[in-house]
Parts: structure tokens; sequence; C-alpha cells
């Protein structure tokens, strides 16, 4: 494996490509990293896979033939729980990933675990300043009606944000990214992106439907739509919850935490989200990670554990590898 970073890393059974400060391109943090490997790392290999740095891969099934073919992610706890809890909901809903490859254009792309053909990445490029560099990739890449996209129902496991600090400036890093690059997609993509992003933001508000229920202020205008609105939330945000935890196939105690913050956690999940609608982003911030050793994670650990031996028993094999761009 040979692997991209802006830093010189040790990495066991890799070679390291560090990125020369001297190199300039438009585009900036993980996207320049990957441009010069582009440029500068050749490879003769179908595809080349995307991983970020706290990227954990269990194993690999064969690729299919497709342009862009996007893994699936299993973020794992390193700190706060309100924001694992906020990961295993987005993974609720992101479950829409699966019907992508039926669109024109995938709404959004999840870097940390995508294989992109090497033709396709000659063509397209890394070379342009965005905050979001695996969306505007893809929105760029899907310009070509031919394109074609597969999802594989493989689980890489990444790192939660370790607070939710970090958890709330993440969201509103990938919304400002999506809402700076929406110009690269056809009208009606423009319009379904920007309900998206509206409906996840607006949830941050949701709280304020409360108040005729915990205050003396009791005028509703259309008590109908009032009710429907609250049931609307609740029956959404449990059942986007309950799908988390079975994508998660966590333990019962997990359920039971997540669904008595679940409340809190929505809204939390939804504030960076609101904030990039009020005020977006153009800066790049990574994400705080810790050490694959660090982790809790039961899956986590054993993975690492395996790995470990894996490279023990493959030491000295010269084997041409894949490119597996990872930054940092």
């Amino acid at each position: 494996m040979r692997v991209i970073a802006e830093h010189d890393i040790d990495i066991d059974g890799a070679t390291v490509h560090v990125v020369p400060e001297s190199f300039t391109c438009e585009a900036t943090r993980k996207a320049r990293a990957a441009e010069w490997a582009r440029r500068h790392v050749p490879t003769d290999q179908t595809f080349v896979l995307y991983l970020d740095e706290d990227t954990i891969v269990p194993s690999l099934p064969p690729f299919p033939d497709a342009d862009i073919v996007q893994l699936m992610e299993r973020p794992v706890r390193t700190g706060s729980w309100l924001s694992y809890f906020a990961e295993i909901f987005r993974m609720g809903f992101q479950i829409e990933q699966r019907v992508f490859p039926r669109f024109r254009y995938p709404l959004y792309a999840w870097g940390g675990g995508f294989a992109v053909k090497t033709a396709v990445e000659q063509e397209v490029t890394w070379d342009v300043p965005t905050v979001t560099e695996d969306t505007n990739f893809i929105w760029r890449a899907f310009a070509d009606p031919d394109r074609e996209m597969a999802v594989l129902p493989v689980k890489l496991l990444n790192q939660a944000p370790p607070s939710v600090g970090e958890l709330i400036r993440q969201r509103r890093r990938w919304i400002s990214g999506a809402s700076l690059d929406s110009h690269l997609l056809p009208r009606q993509y423009q319009l379904l992106s920007l309900l998206r992003n509206a409906a996840w933001g607006l949830v941050a508000l949701s709280p304020l439907l409360l108040i005729p229920l915990v205050t003396p202020v009791s005028i509703v205008f259309l008590p109908s739509l009032y009710e429907v609105a609250i049931g609307v939330q609740i029956v959404g945000m449990f059942a986007w919850g309950f799908i988390g935890y079975w994508y998660y196939a966590e333990r019962f105690r997990v359920l039971v935490g997540l669904f008595v913050s679940l409340p809190v956690v929505a809204v939390l999940h939804s504030t960076g989200a609101l904030w990039a609608i009020l005020r977006p982003t153009k800066t790049f911030r990574v994400t705080q990670k810790v050490p694959p050793t660090q982790l809790t994670d039961d899956v986590a650990e054993e993975i690492v554990s395996d790995n470990r031996e894996s490279d023990d028993h493959q030491e000295g094999d010269d084997e041409e590898k894949p490119r597996a761009v990872k930054s940092r």
C-alpha cells in the first residue's frame, strides 16, 4: 500500500509519500494531497482507494465495475457519548446512500472510504478550491452522464467527533461545502440539496414547537397542522434513531441511552447545519482524531489487532498494491 500524507509518518507495511511543502495548486488540505498524488504517484491499478487517516478497513470484497464505488461507514466512539449517539442517528438517515446510484447526481459522498477509477481521477482531477473535496469531486465527475456509481455495503470504521463542539463544527463544514459547491448541480438537484440541508438545519429549531406546551402561550394558529408537525418530528426522530441502531447492531443499553437522549442529540446534530445556513464557512478544519490503539470500541480493537498480526505475516512482501490515499 502507498499512503499519501502531509507529514512524515510511519505505517507498517506501507510506503508513505509526503506532499512537499513547495507543491502548490488550487486545491487545499486533503484535496491538495490527493492532487499531488495524482500527478506524482502513478499507478497502473484500475482503482484508487481514498481513505481518511482514521479509517479502519476490516476487509474489502472485489469492487464492482463502476466509475466511483462508495463504501459505507460505521463511526466508533472516541469521547463524548452525545457525539457517538449523533453518529448513530446520522447512520439512520444516511442509509439513503444506497439509492444514490439511481440518481443522476449523488447528493453527497463520504470521502473516508470511496474508490475512483484511475482514468476518471485523471480526467476530473482534485485541483479545485473546496472544503468538501469528496462531494465536489463526484459532482464534477457526474457532469458526464455516462458515469456510473455503486455503493458497496461494507462498513469501514472511522471516528466519531470526540466532543460536541467538534461535532457541530464538522456538520457546519459539510453543509457549507455542499452549499458553496451546489452550482455544480443542475437546477432540480440544487433544489433537492437545498431542501435536504434546510430540513436538517431546521431540526435545531424544533424545540420552539414545545412553547405552547410548556409556557402560558396557548394560542396556536392552525392547531391541526401543529399537531401533525409535532407527530412527524417525534416519529421521524425515533425512527431514524432506531434504523441507526439496527445498522450499528449495537448493545441494547446503547439503544436505551440513545432514545433517552435523542431529543437533545437531534438538536445538537442539526445545530452545525443551521449554523452553516446562517453563516457558511470557507475554512477547512480537521476534526480531532485519536490513535487507533486508543479506541475503546470492541469491533475496532479486534480489527486493529488482526491487522497487526496480518502485517507481521506479510512483512517483506513487496507486491505492488493499489494506491490508497490518506491525508492528515
